[in-house]
């Protein structure tokens, strides 16, 4: 056999491998989404908070074929700029697969999948960031492996939620394993410079899909920023990798909506960016330290001054940095020593890590982790080899580290950078002394592997008793401990039901914990949106909570005829001692409310509401409506109208289900009364004109009803 026919069939068992993983990497995630299944009879997941709001958008463009420019259901009545507040981007692609995908599988469904099977690709990505930085097909397999498998990178990537993570990593990944290998295996400079620019391109699609990739270009840069200081950055990497990699940030903040609107062009990340182009001219590598020290921290200094323009975007996020370095990262019981935006902040998923978490969500992997830095750093010292890539890759791994102690979110960085880590190390093991070394360090691989497999197969090794225990209720262990648990399935269910039928398209105003649902399923436009990187929805949110325990009922139902809802959806539990940190009277600092405070008659005694009716309830949820409100009396008044002209259209059924609608808004419209009074008239008299068949008297769960103006 000639050394080439070897070499293809060495690669295509590569690919075979590579196949093999990602394959086990979606049966794992699968595995744990099916088991979510079991808490609704008809086996659906809904969609929450801001993964509702993602399928809301993609049910628009699905619908529509693209997106509003301003999105009036969210932030109602004003409306949201929908291209600068979410980072978009994947609505047309998941829509436009989503329409060519035979049979009559549920919309939500094809999404899950789709993200799902694009998530996978991270695995490859995985594969050959590591094989490519030294590790071989060996530390490549090991990595991947992890990476396939590890509850800390399973979790969030189930499809049980829409995340911009998931759309985010595959790309991420592809940038780590081209830059790879433009360093470590591109002999001639064109080869570096095509694969630099590949690297660039996806760094900046990546941001483009998920915010939070700054965190790791600010590691990226800053690294570079230091070689660049030290008079290490070479012609070659500097017009290879830095001069890409910085136009195409470039273009992307001056293409991409959200971050123009962000302030991202004279953001932090930038600035280490061009203080690394700054210090590692050609012209600057020939001067002294202090020249270049002065050349890169000058950029830093210019964003300094221009901090207005990026502050209200990510300066609540520093805010809540300090208030955990000055609390030794344990929140505070006296909600009065923190400010509002850093109470709200200092939540699930800004939550600081604890003991147990870190434990449950790397059962073995940091351990492993821990062993490879061990090894590297003794094998490097020992042996005299040099991994260009492993110091930097000790620098993401340890900041990721230290991310993640104090905002359990970082666990993502976290997770991918271990795993480099331990392939980067496995790969080295014919080089780890005798047999008996390699044959530990095999064992030890995989032991840790299948301890990391277990969890999401088997469920945790702590665990925990159901938070709510209710009969016949699943117990919250195995795969089903994974998912986001909705105790209230059924409870939020019959909510979306009832605002279907008997609210839509009304504006609602309800708590940001069920906000997004109700406007991706209850087809209402939402007074409040769940997501803190605006200013205004900050405020918004503060003032929500302030009427809400802190007013009266008249108080409140001021502030909410001011944003112009009708409706209001209470969700029970506002007083519970369970984690009163969580709650929304510790975010407004109103632990114990004043007896006459709105949230305590809605909660505790609603016989006493003088201007709200009760319209619905369950053990989780109460829909209450204005009595006699102004708002809701002018909705009436259009909605009598469009009463009328399905009337005067001989389209009887539509024209009693929104006279009927009007009434339950304004009982004293009189045009209501009228065309009531009309069609039952002519139901009395055998009237039998053709109806509507797109009618049905309630909002399209495929596409919510668009507001009134």
């Amino acid at each position: 056999m000639t050394t080439k026919v070897s070499r293809w069939i060495g690669i295509a068992l590569q690919l075979l491998l590579v196949a093999g993983l990602t394959f086990l990497a979606g049966a794992t995630r699968r595995h744990v989404l099916d088991a979510q299944r079991q808490l609704t009879a008809d086996g659906s997941i809904p969609f929450t908070l801001e993964s509702a709001l993602a399928f809301r958008r993609i049910q628009l463009v699905y619908r529509d074929g693209d997106l509003p420019k301003i999105d009036q259901g969210i932030q109602y009545p004003h409306g949201v700029v929908t291209r600068e507040t979410d980072t978009l981007g994947v609505e047309r692609i998941y829509a436009r697969v989503a329409k060519l995908w035979p049979g009559t599988l549920p919309l939500a469904e094809k999404i899950r999948g789709l993200h799902l099977a694009w998530f996978c690709l991270a695995i490859p990505g995985m594969f050959f960031w590591v094989k490519w930085m030294g590790g071989g097909a060996a530390g490549g397999f090991w990595a991947a492996a992890f990476y396939a498998v590890a509850i800390s990178a399973v979790a969030r990537a189930t499809g049980q939620e829409l995340s911009h993570e998931n759309n985010a990593l595959p790309l991420l990944l592809g940038h780590l394993a081209a830059a790879a290998w433009a360093r470590n295996r591109a002999q001639r400079f064109r080869a570096k410079a095509v694969a630099g620019w590949i690297s660039a391109g996806l760094a900046a699609l990546a941001l483009c899909a998920w915010d939070m990739v700054q965190f790791y270009l600010l590691l990226l840069l800053g690294w570079e920023l230091a070689v660049a200081i030290r008079g290490e950055l070479s012609k070659e990497d500097l017009w290879a990798r830095a001069v890409p990699l910085m136009a195409a940030l470039v273009a992307a903040g001056l293409r991409n909506p959200y971050l123009r609107a962000h302030g991202f062009l004279v953001a932090p990340t930038l600035a280490l960016g061009w203080g690394m182009l700054l210090a590692g001219a050609p012209a600057a590598q020939r001067q002294r330290v202090a020249t270049r020290v002065v050349l890169g921290l000058l950029p830093l200094a210019g964003c300094l001054a221009l901090a207005h323009f990026y502050l209200p975007a990510y300066g609540h996020f520093g805010s809540l940095l300090w208030a955990k370095l000055r609390f030794f990262n344990v929140r505070p019981e006296n909600p009065a020593l923190l400010t509002f935006e850093q109470r709200i902040l200092w939540a699930p998923a800004l939550n600081s890590t604890s003991w147990a978490l870190l434990w449950e969500w790397f059962p073995f992997l940091l351990v492993l982790t821990a062993a490879a830095v061990w090894g590297l750093m003794r094998g490097t010292v020992r042996n005299r080899t040099e991994f260009a890539d492993f110091p930097p890759l000790l620098f993401y791994l340890l900041a990721s580290l230290a991310a993640f102690i104090l905002f359990f979110r970082f666990h993502v960085w976290l997770a991918i950078f271990a795993c480099g880590i331990v392939g980067l190390w496995a790969g080295q093991w014919k080089a780890s002394g005798g047999r008996w070394t390699r044959g530990a360090l095999a064992a030890l691989l995989v032991f840790g592997w299948l301890a990391e497999a277990r969890q999401p197969w088997f469920g945790p090794f702590r665990w925990e008793e159901s938070p709510v225990e209710t009969p016949g209720a699943p117990k919250w262990d195995g795969p089903l401990y994974w998912g986001r648990p909705n105790v209230y399935a059924a409870e939020t269910e019959a909510l979306m039901d009832h605002l279907r039928n008997f609210v839509a398209p009304e504006p609602v105003l309800a708590n940001f914990g069920i906000s997004a649902g109700i406007a991706a399923y209850g087809g209402c436009p939402v007074v409040l949106h769940p997501k803190f990187e605006s200013a205004d929805i900050r405020l918004r949110v503060r003032e929500y909570g302030e009427a809400l325990f802190t007013g009266g009922e008249a108080e409140f139902r001021d502030w909410m005829e001011a944003h112009g809802a009708t409706v209001y959806v209470h969700s029970m539990g506002e007083f519970s001692e369970i984690q009163p940190g969580l709650q929304m009277r510790y975010m407004v600092d109103a632990l114990d409310p004043a007896t006459n405070a709105a949230a305590r008659l809605f909660e505790q005694r609603p016989e006493e509401l003088k201007h709200f009716a009760p319209q619905f309830a369950n053990r989780k949820y109460r829909v209450f409506r204005l009595k006699r409100s102004p708002v809701a009396a002018r909705l009436a008044e259009a909605l009598a109208e469009q009463a009328r002209a399905a009337l005067e259209a001989g389209e009887l059924a539509a024209a009693e289900t929104k006279g009927a609608h009007a009434l339950r808004m304004d009982a004293d419209n009189e045009e209501a009364q009228a065309i009531l009074r009309h069609a039952t008239a002519l139901r009395d008299a055998g009237f039998r004109a053709e109806e509507d068949e797109d009618w049905t008297g309630e909002a399209s769960s495929l596409a919510p009803t668009r507001p009134w103006p």
